[in-house]
């Protein structure tokens, strides 16, 4: 029975091997990381696939339609791991729900893990930095539609949890969360290993929990930090 699993499994990749529209997926993923939505284009993406110029509005319809396909592909697993951790964390909370320090790491984990390939690079990284930097209409309505719901659930639960801050406030340092753990995570790329080198090997951005331990350090910090007051003077 386990021999003939391995069997049906390998039978299975290669025929998403042989699958024009799996390597269209594929190439185009690896295009639009390197080269960007603007500048990929269609022959690039048709020759690394090894198909004809036809084939992405035959299999579909157009380079936006192939965009949304790739985003949602890379989008969708990260999306739903969010989630997951968040509920796995509001289910394992007492009756006055989970703590800052257990949300911010039902939202740092999930990113730092996942945003991790098989070679160490992070592909979805770059590929999310791609789509903020650069917003199409179609990624925008992709955001709305299945990103924008988990955020919700995340400022939902940071409010639970601290009382005494304003909805603005969390809005905001949820904002300045995100840019921490992305700012890292481009930082720990190996091509580079920015940080590492920066800091003469003292942070090893080689190792996810440390990764992990220091942004929950830090995204608690600022959550617990006193309300902001727009009106104030900060220099005196």
């Amino acid at each position: 029975m386990v021999k003939k699993a391995r069997l049906a499994e390998t039978d299975s990749a290669s025929e998403k091997l042989d699958d024009p529209r799996a390597r269209i997926i594929a190439a185009a993923r690896e295009v639009f990381i390197e080269q960007s939505f603007d500048l990929a284009t269609v022959r690039e993406i048709t020759l690394r696939a090894d198909v004809n110029l036809a084939a992405v509005n035959y299999y579909f319809g157009s380079k936006d339609e192939l965009i949304s396909e790739v985003l949602n592909l890379m989008m969708e697993p990260y999306t739903n791991a969010r989630l997951r951790s968040l509920e796995a964390c509001e289910a394992a909370a007492d009756q006055d729900g989970p703590s800052v320090a257990a949300v911010v790491e039902a939202l740092v984990r999930p990113m730092v893990r996942l945003s991790r390939d098989e070679t160490g690079a992070r592909p979805l990284t770059r590929f999310l930095l791609q789509v903020r930097s650069r917003p199409r209409e179609m990624t925008t309505r992709f955001f709305i539609r299945r990103v924008d719901p988990v955020v919700f659930r995340f400022i939902d639960a940071f409010a639970r949890a601290l009382p005494s801050l304003g909805r603005r406030d969390i809005f905001w340092r949820y904002n300045f969360a995100i840019g921490a753990i992305m700012q890292v995570l481009i930082d720990s790329e190996p091509s580079t290993s920015r940080l590492k080198q920066l800091s003469g090997g003292l942070c090893d951005t080689t190792d996810d929990e440390q990764i992990i331990a220091q942004l929950v350090s830090f995204v608690c910090a600022g959550f617990a930090s006193p309300a902001a007051d727009p009106t104030a003077k900060l220099f005196r």
